[in-house]
C-alpha cells in the first residue's frame, strides 16, 4: 500500500510540475495539495519507526503552507498575510522534520558533512536575500527570513546527518528549493523559477520520507 501511495504522490507531483510549466492555475491548485494529501497518506501508512510522528506532523505543516502559499501574491516582493501564514507553516514543519531526523538518529561524521555543505550554500546565497528582503520591506522581514534560513539549514544538515542517502538529498533539495524562492522573490526574478521551486520542493519531501522507511 505504501509502495503504491508514493507512486501516485509521485504521478500527481508530476502532473503539477507540468501545470505550472504551462501556467494552467486551476489544476495547479488541485493537485499541488493533492501531492501533499497522498504523501500524507503514504507516511501514515509506512513503517517510519519513532520518527513517524514527526514526519506526518511536518507533511501536515507543508500541506498547510503550500496551501497559504498559492494564496500569496507573487507578484510583489512585500509580503501578505498568506506569505506569512505560510512561512511559519513551513518553519514549523523544518523544526518536526529536525525532531523526525533526531528520533530516528543521526551520525557525527555525517553531520559535519552536512554542516560543511550547508554553510557554502548558505554563505553564497544568503547575503544576497537578506539584502533584499531588506530593501523590499525593511529589516523586520529580514530577521524573520534570516531565522527561517537557520531553521531550514538546521533541518538539512540534520538530513544529511541521518546518513540515510535518500534523506540527505531530500534535505539539500528543500533547502535548495526555498533558496530558489527566496531569489525569485526578493533578489531577482529567476528563470523558470516556479517550475525549479515546485520540482526540487515535492522532489525533497519524497525522498526524505522515502529514506527513513524502514
Amino acid at each position: 500500500m505504501t509502495i503504491g501511495l508514493l507512486l501516485a504522490t509521485a504521478i500527481v507531483a508530476a502532473g503539477d510540475w507540468a501545470a505550472v510549466a504551462k501556467r494552467y492555475f486551476r489544476i495547479e491548485y488541485l493537485l499541488k495539495p493533492l501531492t501533499l494529501v497522498l504523501l500524507i497518506a503514504a507516511a501514515a501508512s509506512a513503517d517510519l519507526g519513532t520518527a513517524q510522528a514527526w514526519v506526518l506532523a511536518a507533511l501536515v505543516f507543508g500541506l498547510a503552507g503550500d496551501i497559504a502559499l498559492m494564496c500569496s501574491n507573487h507578484a510583489s516582493a512585500a509580503p501578505d498575510n498568506a506569505f506569512v501564514l505560510g512561512l511559519g507553516s513551513f518553519l514549523l514543519g523544518h523544526i518536526c522534520y529536525l525532531i523526525a531526523f533526531a528520533r530516528h538518529g543521526v551520525h557525527g561524521l555525517y553531520l559535519l558533512a552536512g554542516l560543511l555543505v550547508v554553510a557554502g550554500a548558505a554563505a553564497l546565497s544568503l547575503p544576497q536575500v537578506l539584502a533584499g528582503a531588506t530593501t523590499a520591506t525593511g529589516r523586520p522581514l529580514a530577521i524573520v527570513v534570516a531565522g527561517y534560513a537557520t531553521l531550514l539549514a538546521a533541518m538539512a544538515v540534520f538530513a544529511v546527518g541521518t546518513g540515510a542517502i535518500a534523506t540527505a538529498l531530500g534535505g539539500l533539495l528543500f533547502l535548495a528549493s526555498d533558496t530558489v524562492l527566496a531569489h525569485d522573490r526578493f533578489v531577482r526574478r529567476v528563470p523558470r523559477g516556479p517550475l525549479l521551486v515546485i520540482v526540487s520542493y515535492h522532489a525533497a519531501q519524497l525522498l526524505i520520507v522515502i529514506g527513513l522507511l524502514r
